[in-house]
């Protein structure tokens, strides 16, 4: 129903063109302004589709009102009205984008008659986008996206009836057929590219997509979406023009995706990783062979850069890394307000990342939690969240997955700890922390040594008494109960990933007697340091 404004500063005519049966033509409701400055605060609140409004008015006049209405209202269509048959008047209505122009008097059946004409041109507009065409044209505009992310949704395990998915498919248009072989590919964009900086990522993904599609098409259909863990997806089932895929064998796919590598590599001077699963039933078995391929693709270091890999050949997951774990950890040196360690430990994890190809998926997810770990424990151990302490822009508690390269993982890190450090918590700033810090350095340094309560205290030149009272009451634990863990938890690193004797070891955790180590080491593990190290060695 259409929604009516009539605007003349003139009362009796106003009137005598409100009484009229504006129902009769569809019009719901009637409103009404004495002049163009009072219709322009009916418009500020009320939708009006159809403005009839005088010329001659006080204040803001008929034409400049019609102005007004075109710049903020354009979809509201206006009739004016004038006693004046000067064609400027005509003219500038019609550059206002007024739809018809009548002379006064009017009688009250011809106002109607042109309201009801105006309204069917309204109608006619608004039918048009709404309609089903309109909507045709917007869903082939979006259409990847659509196909996008019902591939995402279906890689993901989402269900969908069969019927609710083949009607979904035709929609789309895929001519992917249910119950047949599918297979896809993985593509990991490695870098290179020329000069490109990081705001080209997207271009280089399209145009990787497109020359994926230039190979696969003229033997494959091809389904292609980025999955959520910013891997390219190409689905591919037979086209029926160059056999099944039971008949050319995944050496025709591998050279396919080979000759992508090659064309990545040639004409945009970057490096792509290929991954080719198994074969498996669309869309049943397509959810279970993503998630294999994806657990392949994230043991492969990221300094592996351009290789292929085939689903069906496993890889094994490197081990944890060492320096993440050998104690101090980085929890405790948060809390002791251990800046520079901190970084120099995170130095360290990355260094042997690198040295050691860690750089997987997995290992950065390791990393990456075991910082967001204790990041958390630290902000909420005062009281604050993760996003307080560390700043907005460095929050990626939402999605830690974002974070899958090792300069995207340290520019983090550093970030949240610049924050911590500037100020965020205080509390680590003050001369107890400094003091906690200083036994901490010493207690570590001189591990194989004397560590009593009566070195440490002449090292920071505090009574023993007042030393083990301040230290229990900062860190909720006796100083001889830290001294035993960082052992017990030094030792354990290193039996998982040295050979050292094991008398050897007792040695260098401040143990003469070996067999009391290894009782102290029961104690706390619950199995020897032998049987420590070949249950470690077993696992790996």
């Amino acid at each position: 129903m259409i929604q009516l404004l009539l605007v003349d500063d003139e009362p009796m005519l106003l009137k005598s063109m409100v009484e009229n049966d504006w129902r009769s033509i569809g019009v719901e409701y009637v409103f009404q302004a004495a002049s163009g400055l009072e219709a322009v605060e009916v418009l500020k609140k009320t939708p009006i589709d159809i403005v009839v409004t005088d010329i001659r008015m006080p204040g803001m006049n008929g034409l400049q009102l019609c102005k007004h209405i075109q710049d903020h209202f354009p979809r509201t269509k206006c009739i004016l009205l004038s006693g004046y048959g000067e064609f400027e008047y005509a003219r500038q209505a019609i550059m206002y984008g007024t739809v018809n122009y009548l002379l006064k008097p009017i009688k009250d059946e011809e106002l109607m008659d042109e309201v009801s004409r105006v309204k069917m041109l309204f109608d006619q507009e608004w039918e048009h986008v709404g309609s089903l065409e309109r909507a045709r044209q917007t869903l082939h505009v979006h259409l990847p996206l659509l196909r996008s992310n019902l591939l995402n949704n279906l890689l993901t395990g989402s269900t969908l009836s069969s019927s609710a998915l083949a009607e979904r498919m035709k929609e789309y248009q895929l001519p992917f057929e249910p119950g047949m072989n599918c297979s896809f590919i993985l593509v990991r964009m490695d870098g290179g590219f020329g000069d490109a900086v990081e705001h080209d990522d997207l271009l280089f993904e399209y145009a990787v997509h497109n020359i994926a599609c230039e190979i696969l098409e003229p033997d494959y259909n091809v389904w292609y979406c980025k999955d959520t863990f910013g891997y390219l997806c190409f689905l591919l089932q037979d086209n029926g023009k160059g056999g099944s895929f039971d008949t050319r064998g995944d050496n025709v796919l591998e050279k396919s995706a080979y000759e992508l590598q090659l064309k990545v590599s040639a004409f945009l001077k970057g490096q792509v990783s290929v991954l080719i699963s198994d074969e498996g039933i669309f869309p049943d078995e397509l959810a279970l062979h993503y998630r294999k391929s994806l657990n392949e693709f994230r043991k492969v270091p990221r300094s592996d850069k351009g290789i292929m890999i085939m689903s069906g050949m496993p890889r094994v997951q490197s081990r944890s890394l060492q320096s993440l774990y050998s104690p101090p950890s980085i929890q405790q040196l948060l809390e002791a307000g251990r800046w520079g360690d901190v970084r120099k430990k995170l130095s360290d994890v990355f260094e042997e990342m690198s040295s050691k190809k860690m750089d997987t998926e997995e290992n950065m997810m390791e990393v990456t939690y075991t910082l967001m770990n204790a990041f958390l424990y630290i902000a909420h151990l005062q009281g604050k969240t993760l996003m307080e302490v560390s700043g907005l822009e460095t929050d990626v508690s939402s999605d830690p997955r974002a974070l899958s390269r090792a300069d995207q993982v340290m520019e983090w890190a550093v970030g949240v700890l610049e924050s911590m450090e500037s100020g965020s918590i205080r509390e680590f700033r003050d001369s107890k922390n400094q003091l906690i810090s200083k036994i901490h350095r010493f207690i570590e340094t001189h591990i194989a040594q004397d560590v009593s309560l009566q070195t440490i205290a002449d090292h920071v030149t505090l009574h023993p008494v007042y030393l083990s009272s301040m230290y229990k009451q900062e860190m909720k634990e006796n100083i001889s109960d830290f001294i035993m863990r960082y052992r017990m938890e030094k030792a354990a690193v290193m039996l998982g990933s040295t050979d050292i004797k094991i008398y050897e070891l007792a040695s260098q955790m401040g143990f003469q007697n070996p067999p009391y180590f290894s009782k102290l080491f029961k104690n706390y593990y619950g199995v020897t340091p032998q049987e420590y190290r070949d249950r470690h060695i077993t696992q790996s």
